[in-house]
C-alpha cells in the first residue's frame, strides 16, 4: 500500500490480561487444572499495537494505576513506535486487568475484569488534552470509556477526523446507543449488536442487526462471527466473508487485530472487501499466537496473505 501512513487517537483500554488456559474441558463449580500467562491486553491499547504494527501513527491515551502491572504494560509500550504522552498513572486505582479462562481448544469459557480505573477518563480529563493531539484522521474509542467520554469525543469528529468505536462487551456496547449517527466505523459481535438495538433476548442474525445499527446512523459496520468470518456493511453493500483456515492457539485480541487491520485499510482508501480481507488476515494471525497481539503482524505479512 503506498497511500501516507493515516494518523489514529486510540482512547480507551490498556491493562493486563491474565489466562487461565485448561488442560481438561473444564468442569463447573470444581477445581480445574490450569496453566496461568500474562500478557498486556485492553481493546485500545491491541489496537495501537496492531496499528503500529501497520505502519500507522499512533497516540495512544489511557491510564494505569501506579503498581507494577502499570509499570510492565508502561515498559512494554515504549518499545513501540507509539505517542505515550497522555497514558496517564493514576495513584489511587490499580492497573486494570482482565481474567479469561480458556478451554483446551483456545476458545474462551468466560472472563472478569476489573476497569474501575477507566472511570477516570472523564470528558474533562479528554477536553484538557492538548489541541494539538486531535489532528488525527480517526478517534479509535472502545467502550470501556463512560458513556459521557464516548459522546464526548464524538463531538470532536469531523468530516476530516472519523470516529472507530468498539463496544467491547453486550453489557458496555450500550454506552454508545447515544452516539451511533457520529459513529463512522462500529466493531461489534452479534451479541453486542443486539445489545445495542435493543434486543436482549434473540439472535436477530448479523445482517438484519447489521441494517439496524446502518438505519441508526452508523457509517459502516463489522459484526464479527468468530470461526465464522464477519459481515461488514455499509448503507451500499453487505459482504459476509469465512475465516481464514489454519490453527487455533488462543483467539484473545483477533477481534481487536480485525478491527484495527480494517480501520487502517479504510483510512488508506482500500475498498470494503479489501479491508475486510485484511481484517481477517490480522484476525488469522492473531489466533495462530498465544499473546493478545502477534509481533509478525506486518503490511507485507498481509499482503502475503492476501496474495
Amino acid at each position: 500500500m503506498n497511500a501516507p501512513s493515516p494518523r489514529v487517537l486510540c482512547i480507551g483500554g490498556c491493562h493486563v490480561d491474565r489466562k487461565a488456559s485448561a488442560a481438561v474441558t473444564v468442569q463447573l463449580a470444581v477445581s480445574n487444572p490450569v496453566s496461568i500467562s500474562t500478557s498486556f491486553g485492553g481493546v485500545a491499547r491491541n489496537v495501537a499495537e496492531n496499528l503500529c504494527r501497520l505502519e500507522t501513527a499512533v497516540t495512544l491515551v489511557s491510564r494505569v494505576g501506579a503498581d507494577s502491572d502499570g509499570a510492565a504494560i508502561l515498559e512494554a509500550l515504549r518499545r513501540l513506535p507509539l505517542r505515550l504522552d497522555h497514558l496517564g498513572i493514576a495513584p489511587d486505582r490499580p492497573t486494570a486487568f482482565h481474567l479469561i479462562v480458556l478451554q483446551p481448544d483456545g476458545e474462551m469459557l468466560v472472563s472478569v475484569a476489573d476497569m474501575r480505573i477507566y472511570d477516570d477518563l472523564t470528558p474533562q480529563r479528554l477536553a484538557a488534552l492538548p489541541a494539538g493531539i486531535w489532528a488525527a484522521d480517526a478517534v479509535f474509542a472502545d467502550c470501556n470509556l463512560p458513556a459521557e467520554s464516548l459522546t464526548y469525543l464524538a463531538g470532536q469528529r469531523s468530516a476530516e477526523r472519523r470516529l472507530a468505536v468498539n463496544a467491547v462487551s453486550p453489557a458496555k456496547a450500550v454506552r454508545a446507543e447515544g452516539i451511533l449517527p457520529a459513529t463512522d466505523y462500529l466493531f461489534v459481535n452479534a451479541a453486542e449488536a443486539a445489545a445495542l438495538i435493543g434486543l436482549g433476548q434473540g439472535d436477530p442474525g448479523p445482517e438484519a442487526a447489521a441494517g439496524a445499527l446502518l438505519e441508526r446512523g452508523v457509517g459502516e459496520v463489522v459484526v464479527t462471527l468468530g470461526a465464522e468470518g464477519l459481515l461488514a456493511a455499509t448503507p451500499d453493500a453487505v459482504l459476509h466473508l469465512q475465516s481464514l483456515p489454519g490453527p487455533l492457539c488462543d483467539v484473545t485480541g483477533a477481534g481487536d487485530a480485525l478491527a484495527a487491520a480494517f480501520l487502517d485499510a479504510r483510512l488508506r482508501g482500500l475498498s470494503l472487501d479489501a479491508a475486510a480481507r485484511r481484517a481477517l488476515g490480522a484476525a488469522r494471525l492473531t489466533v495462530e499466537c498465544a499473546q493478545s497481539v502477534n509481533a509478525t503482524l506486518t503490511p507485507e505479512t498481509l499482503d502475503q496473505m492476501m496474495s
